[in-house]
């Protein structure tokens, strides 16, 4: 007897193992599934310009990346004491200009090689709407706080959708030929759009995704999506504000992500890292006892073991 639908997932023609780098550009569903990567000691750099939702930012950052974009000072724009550039997340603003420059050209530096040397990007969409600054019709990846009188707000249409991010994976794979395009649809729910504007959001992007998986080689659907709004559909798999997904949906999904596109070795050396990070995270009740020093001595020899044995692991 069956008590909830399971979600099929996807047939890969390929495995992800720790030798390979990813890059991951998106959502903060996107900075989910990076950060287990991240713990799991794979080479991965997730959101360089940070969270961006809608496929525009997403794919203008890509094409940024590529050309390898150098950010000056007439690029960025200054509101409340803080320089900030409206291609990037709020993580990227701050108080010193100069700063503000270096950390924004050195995560480009860093996306362009990732990008031409990576064999998956995990791209995740997370709204089809977007923003536009009125004084250049330029659709903008975070708003500032800014009054909205300074924006328009359209829905993007599938059309525009798919000719954004093709051209962005045009120009990828004009680089990086083999490269696969894992695509997800963030679970988490737009609310402030509205209840019926984030479904037509939602189902803007799902449209837009299968008319690019028919487009394209090597570009595969994985429905985050669907696994928490059809397999997990409880309440109790929903952090506080009912909207974003728990640390245990999170941890279900990433079960789900290791199964559709890691190899039985991968999920082994994951279970050995996993086993070994959580002996550090123990917390003695003396850490001065003889039983403490010996156990923390085990447990380092064990952790040099497995970067001699897998030296390709990062650190």
């Amino acid at each position: 007897m069956k008590f909830r639908t399971e979600v099929p997932l996807p047939t890969s023609p390929f495995s992800l193992s720790h030798k390979d780098r990813i890059t991951s550009f998106g959502s903060c569903f996107s900075e989910n599934i990076g950060e287990k990567l991240e713990a799991y000691k794979f080479d991965v750099y997730t959101n360089p310009y940070g969270i961006l939702f809608n496929p525009v930012s997403i794919s203008k950052a890509i094409r940024e990346s590529l050309d390898c974009k150098l950010y000056t000072a007439t690029d960025l724009h200054h509101h409340n004491e803080k320089h900030f550039s409206f291609n990037h997340h709020s993580k990227y603003s701050g108080i010193e200009k100069v700063e503000v420059l270096e950390k924004i050209n050195s995560s480009i530096s860093r996306s362009n090689s990732y990008l031409k040397k990576s064999k998956a990007l995990i791209l995740t969409l997370g709204t089809a709407w977007v923003y536009r600054l009125i004084e250049t019709n330029e659709v903008v990846a975070n708003c500032y706080k800014l009054p909205g009188s300074l924006f328009t707000k359209e829905l993007l249409s599938v059309k525009e959708i798919v000719a954004e991010v093709s051209d962005a994976i045009n120009k990828l794979r004009a680089v990086n030929p083999d490269l696969t395009v894992i695509t997800t649809i963030s679970p988490v729910r737009h609310w402030k759009d509205g209840v019926v504007e984030n479904q037509q959001s939602k189902g803007t992007l799902h449209l837009a995704l299968k008319g690019l998986n028919e487009q394209f080689q090597n570009l595969i659907y994985f429905p985050s999506y669907e696994i928490l709004l059809d397999e997990l559909r409880d309440y109790r798999f929903y952090s506080s504000d009912m909207l974003h997904p728990s640390e245990l949906a999170i941890d279900f999904i990433w079960e789900k992500f290791a199964d559709a596109f890691f190899d039985e070795e991968t999920k082994a050396l994951n279970k050995r890292i996993s086993q070994i990070e959580k002996e550090k995270s123990h917390k003695p009740f003396n850490s001065a006892s003889d039983e403490f020093i010996t156990f923390r001595k085990q447990l380092d020899n064990k952790e040099k073991e497995l970067y001699l044995e897998f030296p390709f692991l990062k650190k």
